[in-house]
């Protein structure tokens, strides 16, 4: 009882989320229930009523009758299909909904959150699984058909209790005696208890064996995804396979996984089949039962002939509700099994803390950032990225970024714009805690390119605006700024063009090209702290030696901070912070600190050692 308690309130919940998406779906679905349901009962009484008539040879009576059960069944075909019609597009609206919730759950949450691997996992599950099996048009006709079946269950049975309380002609026989309403009542209540407790053992017995299956496989589908997805389909993942001749080790791991995949199908559609027989079972023995009940009651003149077909028309419409609740039930159980999963991931909370302060709009750009004493370590490490941070940043000045990989450089930019929270101290603007201020509004203060960056396959407009207003002569300053104006005008459809090969007229950009124009987008938000992360990385020397000749214009009036290994770019700086392990060591001017003949001396004289 618990697990089927559980499984409907995750049913549930679904159900009021599809009706909060649209609210024509649920209506809809009922209105082909009770549709149906009418055209089955209707057509009983009628059908029983003119078996009468034809019998007692009241044959005007049976035409009407006739006519009747014709209009009934024509109406009732009519009203069923064009709810059906209604069901096939709502459905597709059901199913892309799924889709719908999870991204948008996705963008909602803070960025240290959705870096968490545990939680990618999470989403990557949520999404296969939720496609594969957790379909919402899937949970929307379960429902309706057990509805349907408990609705069903409910008028045949008010039906058949009208059969048992019939009473015989006579009252001497046997048959008479047990034809008798107490009896009837009693070998029906006695069948139905039978049934439900029966079918109550099988659901149980074979709805745990389906969920060993799904426990003990729920990994396959990811790693069957990953393979086709993340290997075969993959154009750089090709010229490795190749290279390296991986393909015989490849598709051995394929075969192995479709063996895995096929004896998990086996052994499920095995116990589904078992299920079905075993539920068969029980629907006979209780159909033979009946016939029986209805037979007695004939025989001993409790009913009509006519009414024979109405009762018996009514059990089989009982046996078979049963049959189908019981169906539907297990089948429901494996769907919500997979949905639980993807509303636990909905329902997972953020680790930031949602500040609510209005930011203050300054057009002179005097916003004070400052660290005090910030430490950070990433969830589940012990050791600590950065350590004890003291930092205030320049106002309008450049500042830039250096030391080894793995220093922290880059961590320090992710907290400064509150993509992470620092696991100790905190970060003020303007004296106020960057905690307090709405995420979204304190985020529009910094125009950021990572070297990890990305461009959508979108066109170059979109690209460029990010969402913003489209404005074509600021769109192409920022594209002269970030030297790639060149490169859009090339295109066939210059700021219209799509990039990328995902549509048939996209077209295909290198990666210095891809940095430019991403370069582009951040220079377009006008934001008052620049912020470049390797912004040359996969620029030729001449193309970097540009872009470091327009710095000074890009970030005028402006705070500008950016990383770089190439130390020949701290040159343009008024300030730079060299990082070691975690902790700023050095301070200072490209003169000041080469001078102290300390970490920023080395890094400088160990990369000048490979231009000499």
């Amino acid at each position: 009882m618990h697990e089927v308690i559980a499984t409907h309130r995750v049913g549930f919940r679904l159900l009021k989320k599809i009706h909060e998406t649209d609210h024509k779906i649920i209506p809809v679905y009922l209105l082909q229930i009770v549709f149906q349901l009418a055209q089955t009962y209707i057509s009983l009484f009628l059908t029983a009523g003119l078996v009468d008539a034809l019998r007692l040879g009241e044959f005007r009576q049976a035409v009407v009758l006739t006519a009747a059960l014709l209009g009934a069944n024509l109406v009732g075909t009519v009203l069923v299909s064009l709810t059906e019609a209604a069901i096939r597009g709502l459905r597709n609206v059901a199913g892309l909904a799924i889709f719908v919730w999870l991204r948008e759950k996705t963008f909602s949450m803070d960025y240290e959150t959705m870096e968490n691997p545990e939680v990618a996992e999470k989403i990557a599950f949520s999404e296969k699984t939720s496609d594969a099996y957790g379909s919402l048009g899937m949970v929307l006709a379960l429902y309706r058909d057990i509805f349907q079946a408990v609705l069903s269950v409910i008028l045949s049975t008010s039906m058949v209790i009208w059969l048992c309380l019939t009473r015989p002609v006579g009252s001497g026989t046997f048959l008479e005696r047990l034809a008798g309403p107490l009896p009837s009542l009693l070998l029906f209540g006695c069948a139905l208890a039978g049934m439900a407790f029966f079918s109550g053992k099988v659901f149980v017995k074979f709805s745990e064996k389906q969920k060993a299956y799904f426990e003990a496989n729920t990994g396959m589908e990811m790693r069957e995804d990953y393979l086709l997805n993340q290997v075969f389909l993959n154009e750089k993942a090709g010229k490795v396979i190749r290279l390296y001749g991986m393909q015989d080790m490849l598709m051995g791991n394929a075969e192995a996984e479709v063996k895995k995949s096929k004896a998990y199908w086996g052994g499920m559609f095995d116990v589904m089949r078992r299920t079905i027989q075993a539920n068969n079972g029980l629907n006979s023995l209780f159909t033979i039962g009946s016939y029986l009940l209805v037979t007695v009651k004939v025989v001993t003149k409790a009913i009509t002939v006519g009414a024979f077909t109405q009762y018996v028309g009514a059990l089989n419409q009982f046996g078979n509700a049963c049959f189908i609740i019981i169906n539907c039930q297990v089948r429901l159980r494996n769907v919500c099994t997979y949905m639980e999963k993807f509303l636990a991931f909905l329902d997972m909370e953020g680790s930031h803390v949602k500040g609510t302060r209005a930011l203050e709009e300054r057009k002179d750009g005097a916003y004070e950032l400052v660290f005090e004493d910030v430490s950070f370590r990433y969830p589940g490490s012990r050791d600590y990225v950065l350590k004890h941070i003291d930092c205030r940043l320049n106002i309008r000045g450049r500042m830039a970024l250096v030391g080894p990989n793995g220093a922290g450089k880059t961590t320090f930019i992710k907290l400064l714009c509150r993509l992470y929270e620092p696991t100790e101290g905190r970060i003020t603007l303007n004296g106020v805690d960057i905690r307090e201020y709405d995420e979204e509004a304190y985020r529009a203060l910094f125009s950021v390119v990572f070297q990890d960056f990305k461009l959508l396959a979108f066109s170059v407009w979109e690209n460029i605006t990010a969402g913003f207003e489209r404005d074509d002569d600021k769109i192409w300053k920022a594209l002269e700024q970030a030297d790639a104006a060149d490169i859009v005008k090339r295109m066939p459809k210059q700021l219209d063009t799509y990039l990328y090969k995902y549509l048939e007229d996209g077209v295909e950009i290198s990666g210095g090209e891809a940095q430019k124009i991403a370069l582009a987008r951040a220079l377009y938000k006008d934001a008052p702290v620049v912020i470049l992360d390797e912004p040359t990385a996969a620029l030729d020397p001449v193309a970097e030696a540009e872009v470091y000749s327009r710095f000074q214009e890009m970030v005028e009036g402006k705070t500008g901070i950016y990383i770089s290994h190439r130390m020949s770019s701290c040159q343009f700086c008024d300030e730079i912070l060299v990082f070691h392990e975690g902790e700023i060591i050095e301070r200072g001017s490209h003169e000041k600190l080469h001078a102290l003949g300390g970490k920023y001396t080395e890094l400088w004289d160990a990369q000048a050692r490979y231009y000499a």
